[in-house]
């Protein structure tokens, strides 16, 4: 029983291990964009309920998981 969760706690440090450099590596570029990118800016393009600011959304968060 033990075994099993040793090895459930392995395989997830190790999965942890492996993706943190791509966590870092958003959570960088997303400070980055917090002080570049004016609030205001976004609410322009990207709030309301059109349509446009829909699709501009969905352009804006397709290569987010990429």
């Amino acid at each position: 029983m033990i075994e099993i969760f040793l090895t459930i706690f392995r395989a997830s440090w190790s999965i942890l291990l492996d993706s943190s450099v791509y966590i870092l590596f958003g959570i960088v570029i997303a400070g980055m964009l917090n002080v570049v990118l004016n609030p205001v800016f976004i609410m322009n393009h990207l709030g309301g309920g059109r349509f446009s600011s829909v699709v501009k959304a969905a352009l804006f968060g397709v290569p987010l998981p990429l």
